[in-house]
Formats: C-alpha cells, sequence, structure tokens
C-alpha cells in the first residue's frame, strides 16, 4: 500500500492493479493476463476526465464498479503528486526499467480537452527521469494543430523515449462508435506532416462489424502516408460488453468466454482479406506497403514493441532490437503463425546486424 502523506488518499495494489478510491490508476505487467505494458492512468475519472465518445464495445464497460459512475468521483480528490508516485511505482520494477512500454489514458481518450496537458506533464516527466521506455498515445480524437504543436515540441527535447500515437480508425459499420471518421483521418495526416511517429490503428477488427467499401475508402485515403505504419487488431470482449451491444441491439461476435477481457483473434481468413485490400491499394498507388503488423497483445505488437526502432524497417521480428531494448529475447506464440501471412519474401527473415546499423 501506499499512502499520500498530504492527502491520505491511499493507493492499494489489487493483483496486477493500483487502485485508488476503485479506480485502476497503474495497470502493470501481468503475465496472467497476457498484459506486457504499464497502463499509467494518473486521474480519477469524474464527469471531465472520462471519455465522452461512449464506443459501444469500450473495454471500460466490464469495470462496472466506476466507469458507469463517474459522479462517484466528482468531489473525491487525488494526491497532487499522483504522477510521481506511479512513475515511482513503475520504475521499481524490473520491467519499467528494462523500458517496458508505457500507454497513456488507458481508460478515457488522452487527446480529450482534459488530458492534454497531463498527457505533456508525462511525457516531460519521463524525459525528466531519463526514461527509455515505448510510450503508446491511443486516441480518437484530434485534438487541434496547436496542440499537436507543442507536443512536437515536446518530442523535440532530447530524450530516449519510443513515442508513438495510435489512431484507432477500424473499419466498422454505422453504430459501433460515434468518433468522427474523418477527424481521425485528418489528425493522421497531420502528424505525418509535424513527423510526430504515428500508425493507423485498425481496431477492433470484428468481421461481424466489417465494413469492405470503407476499409478500402481508408486505405486509398491513408496509405500514401502511413503505408509502413499498419497495425491490424482484434476485439477485447467480457460478458459485460455483449450485454452494453445487446442493450443497443448490435451483433455480437462469435467471442472464448474462457477469456473475458482478453484480445480475441483474427481468423486467418478474415486477416488475410484485410491484407489483401492494403496490398492491392499499395500496388494501385504504387506505394511500398512495410510490414503491416499484428497487433496481437493488449497493448503489445508481436514481440512487445513496435516495430523496429534501430533499423526504422519495423520488423516485427527483430531479434537485434529486443536484445538492445530489454537484454534478451522475447516469444511471442503466434510468431510462426503471423510469419505465414506477411507479403514478400524479404520480410520472412530476420535483419542482419549490418543493415540494422
Amino acid at each position: 500500500m501506499i499512502t499520500d502523506k498530504n492527502t491520505a488518499s491511499e493507493i492499494t495494489l489489487h493483483a496486477s492493479q493500483y487502485m485508488l478510491h476503485g479506480f485502476p490508476v497503474l495497470g502493470i505487467p501481468d503475465e496472467e493476463r497476457a498484459v506486457k505494458y504499464f497502463s499509467l492512468n494518473p486521474f480519477l475519472p469524474n464527469a471531465q476526465n472520462r471519455c465522452p465518445i461512449e464506443c459501444a464495445y469500450c473495454v471500460c464497460h466490464q469495470d462496472r464498479e466506476w466507469h458507469h459512475y463517474p459522479q462517484n468521483f466528482q468531489d473525491v480528490s487525488s494526491p497532487v503528486d499522483l504522477l510521481d508516485i506511479l512513475l515511482d511505482c513503475i520504475f521499481t520494477t524490473e520491467e519499467g526499467q528494462k523500458g517496458f512500454p508505457i500507454s497513456l489514458c488507458d481508460y478515457s481518450d488522452p487527446f480529450i480537452p482534459a488530458h492534454r496537458e497531463r498527457v505533456l506533464s508525462i511525457l516531460d516527466a519521463l524525459i525528466d527521469r531519463k526514461a527509455a521506455n515505448i510510450v503508446y498515445i491511443t486516441t480518437k480524437v484530434h485534438p487541434g494543430q496547436s496542440f499537436l504543436e507543442r507536443l512536437k515540441t515536446t518530442l523535440e527535447r532530447p530524450n530516449s523515449l519510443r513515442v508513438t500515437v495510435f489512431v484507432s480508425l477500424p473499419p466498422l459499420k454505422p453504430g459501433y462508435e460515434q468518433a468522427s471518421i474523418q477527424s481521425r483521418v485528418q489528425l493522421l495526416q497531420d502528424l505525418v506532416k509535424l513527423g510526430i511517429p504515428c500508425c493507423w490503428y485498425l481496431r477492433p477488427l470484428v468481421e461481424e462489424w466489417f465494413d469492405e467499401a470503407l476499409m478500402w475508402q481508408l486505405a486509398r485515403t491513408l496509405l500514401p502516408d502511413v503505408s509502413r505504419h499498419v497495425i491490424l487488431s482484434g476485439l477485447v470482449m467480457s460478458e459485460e460488453i455483449e450485454a452494453s451491444l445487446l442493450k443497443q441491439e448490435l451483433i455480437v461476435p462469435e467471442w472464448d468466454y474462457t477469456q473475458p477481457g482478453r484480445k480475441q483473434y483474427l481468423s486467418l481468413e478474415f486477416e488475410s482479406k484485410l491484407r489483401s485490400i492494403l496490398s492491392t491499394v499499395a500496388s494501385e498507388q504504387s506505394i511500398s506497403l512495410g510490414p503491416v503488423m499484428g497487433h496481437r497483445l493488449c497493448g503489445t505488437n508481436g514481440n512487445h514493441a513496435y516495430g523496429c526502432l534501430i533499423c526504422a524497417k519495423q520488423n516485427r521480428y527483430c531479434q537485434l532490437f529486443q536484445l538492445h531494448h530489454y537484454g534478451e529475447t522475447i516469444a511471442a506464440e503466434d510468431n510462426q503463425r503471423l510469419k505465414t501471412l506477411l507479403i514478400g519474401s524479404s520480410l520472412q527473415r530476420e535483419p542482419s546486424k549490418e543493415e540494422c546499423r
């Protein structure tokens, strides 16, 4: 248990979650839940901090103790030094010291107005600590050009972080999410123009919800900008999420009831179809399509990294990257299965040390 002396607020560790007033302010890597990253949420989910988008499939629906009751946190205080407390928790762990990913404001959207200054503060704090972690910022909100320029300025500070903005933009039929498609397209284009590392995060991909016409449209619009920054990702399901879908008379996809709260695998046929659309559009536009990566485990990409940040080829099987960043190679259960889906024989081998220099 961690006690903040100034506010007498208590932060307690339950399994792999540090809780403050019943809210998970920090999730830590957990082999049992197949989570290989830190989920950093240094806030309480009141009406201001809570994500307003309300996607029908939101993973927060499974957290019935807080997600549906933001009013319960309206008058509850958090420690003024909550961020420092949580960063201390991260960097006392072996995973934190090795640079395992830190995902920002997962239980909301990091780019809504309430979190924009918070995101910059987190990045500044990590830079001040000389951290060398991968950092995930996953969003469906365009925060405005002025904020993006401030983010760029922050990332231009000398640092060893590996920050990527994941723009969540799946090709879904109407009813499953309300966030503006055009705004997210523009966000990706603006991030690319500013040179801020980003990727097109096709999440969640659900065969029963798939809008093929929209997929073709998005691919033709976005691949000129992000052809080497595309990640495929499945859906996290639970009984609570299923109930949310049923309440809204939406399709409940088939899912493994023995794996609640875990990301569902894409079928080989569905994933092949997605990859075929991407490769066809790339060919039409004479674009070199980089490895289209399968973002299988929550917050991880195959081998716990967003591509190879040494050779810049984003080869998800780059052992040199793993050795450099973690000090060891890390196995992924689906490596062999997924390698068969990669396009092009050049992607079937590991880059040599000479290539990665």
